[in-house]
């Protein structure tokens, strides 16, 4: 079931995409340069390519969830418990770096107070981790 959700969702974004433009291509044997047609080969292997990501990643982050909630060694939990918010705040810098200036004040507002959260949630974790191991230490 995690797969197949995966994959309607990669499907699902890349559908809006196409109905949005981003799929159109210039046909080359229209002289006059005005015609488009839907580049099938692009969003296709767009489709692929993130469903081979969702298939690796998807289990790695199922893997990571499994043992943040029950592994027994407090390093091991507290590292998986950390890996969504790492690459949450490794994706909005990158899209705030390359994307933002390009889009609405609001997106990087977004993408900033997205990382601010995860930011946050880390400390959080963090905090909590190192609570924990004092109270047990005592």
């Amino acid at each position: 079931m995690g797969f197949a959700s995966l994959a309607i969702t990669v499907l699902a974004y890349y559908t809006t995409k196409a109905m949005q433009g981003d799929y159109m291509a210039p046909d080359f044997s229209d002289p006059t340069g005005k015609s488009t047609h839907f580049a099938w080969q692009d969003f296709l292997s767009m489709i692929a390519l993130w469903w081979i990501f969702a298939l690796l990643l998807g289990a790695l982050c199922g893997i990571a969830g499994f043992y943040a909630r029950t592994a027994g060694n407090a390093a091991l939990r507290l590292t998986c418990q950390l890996v969504v918010p790492i690459v949450i705040i490794c994706e909005t810098t990158m899209r705030l770096s390359v994307e933002a200036g390009r889009q609405d004040a609001l997106v990087g507002d977004t993408w900033s107070g997205t990382r601010l959260l995860a930011i946050l949630a880390i400390l959080a974790v963090s905090a909590l981790a190192l609570v924990t191991r004092h109270r047990k230490a005592h």
